[in-house]
């Protein structure tokens, strides 16, 4: 072989060798490396670099170096700490290093422990947010296009209690190509409670520091939920955001748990989703059109929430074509322990209000039709008011088995105990069929017609027992050219108190009336029956009586006598009967006593245990008989 050609080949070799060298990971100790990086990332970031272990380094194809045990500062080397331990890898610029300056096209920084603010007043990396705004922003330095966080723990104020929390694994990518006015971004991060993920792409950084708009894509997930938008947004007078988006979640309360916010009632609500157009801005939300799905139902309408200091407030106008609130009863009977047979649960269940009036809510519903278990109601129209000191429901109309039926229920909490509440209830219904109202219920159709009906309840308590012995007010009801089924009080009258025999004459019994009405009037938890009438052509029948709401049990005695005269003019004896029990399992049994002189002999013949203090008052001044008061001897 010629000279020339192994000169030739000779250099190749060594070219060769000296690319593949070049390319290999060389591991050298070189505290001036340190040194000038750190000069550099100074000068444009305003961050401190020192390295306690060895240094690799990388030269082709493009300029690498990565440092060991790194500590990060701001400002200087007695600055505060940025981040520590684990390692830090910079690709370089090669046309910048040539020159002799730090030029970071990429930066990775993996294992570390990175410190963000620890208290009010903490200014660890303004300076470097700063400079990295203004770079991104073109004004002056050099951007890097990728900063990729690996494996790193994050320690931080918790925004919610204002205390240190450490999030781990912290992955974050966030990579803006020189040649795209796009940056893309995506990462996820663990800590006690579960793990979360972020995408967010198509973002131009330019537009919005400049003042511009940016579109934006954007898709959030944590262990209870998940947040997907798109639109257009901008950061000129504050963060301005346009666009449509999803907001799902399957359980309301554990998610607001996460973020530390609070909205009316979510404790009764798990599966929720809102759905539509959005309008965000100066810490408002708007929702010109949305869709609100929860527990199987879709409602649409408007909205709006506010984002305050203290408490959060959402009001929104809502209506669906169908409506299934048997899951609302189910959660306010498990809320108040009445979905336990024990008694001694729903007693001492609290009615502290404040678990559910963590913000403001003005919500107005309205549906063609809704169902509450068994019972179908159709236009239906109903309010909910929540705020700081309160709950009130109010239902405008809703049309029930042929009747209107109207009513409000408000819940304060007191004034000098937060856990004490105060319930007021009232309302009204006319036109009501009874009887198809007890077979929607699963109840024997005992009586039928048209009836109509007046409440007005108050009662205080810390919890549902004391509520119950503390219910105060009046119930009316009142029904006209009806009938009670499966019941022939003729008959009864007749066979001296007893009813007939077999099941076919109590499937075929049946009695008219004309009027029949009972008002109670309710005490400390116990309900006086102060006028209990039913009159017919052929009879008529009166009933006195006690119901303990507490005891949830039922003591009354009834009278029934005929309308017609003996042939002697003596009054004709009255057939009375005792009620009593518990409300699920009421016996009936016929009195031995018979009394002639009708009601004023009923009252006569009622039991202390019946009768209360000022039974003989009017009616009038009967409400205002004091419970504590014995009868005079």
């Amino acid at each position: 072989m010629s000279l020339r050609r192994t000169l030739s080949a000779l250099g190749l070799g060594l070219l060769a060798t000296a690319l593949v060298a070049g390319c290999l990971p060389w591991s050298v100790e070189a505290p001036s490396a340190a040194r000038f990086v750190s000069g550099g990332l100074q000068q444009s970031w305003g961050v401190a670099l020192a390295a306690q272990g060895r240094t690799e380094v990388v030269l082709l194809p493009l300029p690498r170096i990565v440092f060991q045990d790194i500590r990060l500062t701001e400002g200087n080397a007695g600055g505060p700490v940025l981040a520590s331990g684990g390692s830090l890898s910079l690709q370089l610029g090669l046309a910048a290093l040539l020159t002799g300056r730090v030029e970071v096209d990429s930066l990775t920084l993996d294992g570390a422990e990175v410190v963000l603010p620890q208290e009010a007043g903490d200014t660890r990396w303004s300076s470097a947010s700063e400079r990295l705004t203004h770079s991104i922003a073109g004004e002056d330095g050099d951007r890097p296009r990728r900063v990729i966080l690996a494996r790193c723990a994050v320690t931080g104020l918790d925004p919610r209690v204002g205390a240190l929390r450490t999030v781990r694994d912290v992955d974050l990518t966030v990579s803006w190509p020189t040649w795209s006015e796009s940056l893309a971004l995506t990462g996820g991060f663990r800590w006690s409670d579960g793990s979360a993920r972020i995408t967010l792409a198509g973002l131009r950084p330019y537009a919005l520091l400049s003042g511009g708009e940016s579109p934006f894509t954007v898709a959030l997930t944590w262990p209870t939920g998940s947040l997907n938008a798109e639109g257009s947004g901008s950061v000129r007078d504050g963060l301005k955001a346009v666009g449509t988006g999803r907001l799902q979640t399957h359980s309301l309360h554990r998610t607001l748990a996460l973020t530390g916010g609070g909205l009316a009632l979510s404790p009764f609500i798990e599966d929720f989703s809102v759905e539509g157009s959005f309008e965000a801005g100066s810490g408002q939300i708007q929702f010109p059109s949305v869709t609100v799905r929860s527990d199987g139902n879709s409602l649409e309408g408007a909205g709006s929430a506010t984002f305050g200091p203290q408490r959060t407030a959402v009001q929104a106008t809502l209506a669906a074509e169908n409506l299934n609130l048997s899951p609302l009863l189910a959660g306010l009977l498990r809320l108040t322990g009445f979905d336990h047979a024990d008694d001694r649960a729903w007693r001492a269940r609290s009615l502290d209000l404040r678990p559910f009036t963590g913000g403001d809510l003005d919500l107005r519903i309205s549906a063609g039709s809704a169902r509450i278990g068994p019972v179908q109601l159709s236009d239906l129209a109903s309010s909910v008011l929540v705020r700081e000191d309160g709950i009130e429901a109010s239902l405008g109309r809703a049309n029930v088995r042929g009747g209107m039926v109207k009513g409000r229920v408000s819940l304060a909490a007191g004034e000098s105990a937060a856990a004490l509440t105060r319930v007021k209830a009232q309302g009204s219904f006319d036109g009501l069929d009874l009887g198809a109202l007890l077979d929607d219920l699963g109840q024997a159709r005992w009586m039928v017609g048209a009836t109509r009906g007046t409440l007005t309840l108050e009662a205080a308590g810390h919890d549902v027992g004391a509520l119950a012995r503390s219910v105060s007010g009046r119930v009316a009801l009142e029904s006209e050219d009806g009938a009670l089924s499966g019941l022939d009080l003729a008959d009864v009258i007749h066979r001296g108190g007893t009813m007939a025999p077999g099941a076919l004459a109590r499937r075929n019994g049946r009695t008219p009336f004309e009027h029949a009405a009972v008002t109670l009037l309710f005490a400390d938890g116990v309900g006086e029956i102060v006028e209990g009438r039913l009159a017919s052509r052929t009879l008529g029948a009166s009933l006195i009586g006690r119901v303990a709401l507490a005891d949830r049990r039922f003591q009354a005695r009834a009278e029934v006598q005929s309308r017609m005269n003996a042939s002697d003019g003596t009054p004709p004896t009255a057939t009375q009967f005792e009620i009593t029990g518990p409300w699920n399992a009421v016996s009936v049994r016929a009195s031995a006593d018979s009394h002639p002189g009708g009601d004023d002999a009923l009252k006569s013949a009622a039991p202390d245990s019946i009768r209360r203090p000022g039974a003989d008052l009017p009616l009038g001044l009967r409400a205002y008989a004091p419970a504590n008061v014995s009868a005079a001897p």
